[in-house]
Parts: structure tokens; C-alpha cells; sequence
């Protein structure tokens, strides 16, 4: 399967984007050989988002914006395009 350079180069501009706002929410990443999809879960008063280490870009960011969707967002900073993103996924 050939994966489009461009669309890679994307996600992983996103990734960075999203990965710096759930850090600055709060939100704990972890990345890990879990050889699962990953998942996004409440430890106590955390936020944890798990991933495989192998997880595709769009997986990884499906993850984050899932978790940011989960927190009280009237006293987070989002950046606009992560706003945008929450207001255009369905189903958060």
C-alpha cells in the first residue's frame, strides 16, 4: 500500500498541533509498544491517551482529539484549527 507523502506530512504537522494542546490541557500521552490500537482513559483526575509507537498518524490524532473532546473546554486554550476540528468531527 502506497502512502501519499503529502497527506503523511499532514497528519504529522496536525499530530504536533494536537499533541501540544492535549500537553498543555492536561492530557498525558504515552506512547508505547502495545501492539492495540490504543485508547483514551480517566486514571483519577487524569487523562491518559495511549498509542502503539507503530500507530498510523490519523490513529494517533483521532486519539488526542477524542481525549480534548472529553475535557471542559471553557477554560482551555484551543488553537483555531483544533477548535475547527472539534466542531467538524461528529459523534465527540
Amino acid at each position: 500500500m502506497m502512502r501519499d507523502p503529502k497527506e503523511t506530512r499532514r497528519q504529522r504537522e496536525l499530530f504536533k498541533l494536537l499533541f501540544e494542546t492535549a500537553v498543555n490541557a492536561g492530557i498525558e500521552i504515552i506512547e508505547d509498544k502495545i501492539n492495540r490500537r490504543g485508547g483514551v482513559c480517566r486514571l483519577d483526575e487524569r487523562m491518559v491517551v495511549v498509542y502503539d509507537a507503530h500507530a498510523p498518524w490519523t490513529q494517533r490524532n483521532k486519539l488526542i482529539i477524542e481525549a480534548i473532546s472529553r475535557l471542559n473546554l471553557d477554560d482551555v486554550y484551543l488553537p483555531p484549527k483544533v477548535r475547527q476540528i472539534l466542531e467538524d468531527t461528529p459523534g465527540l
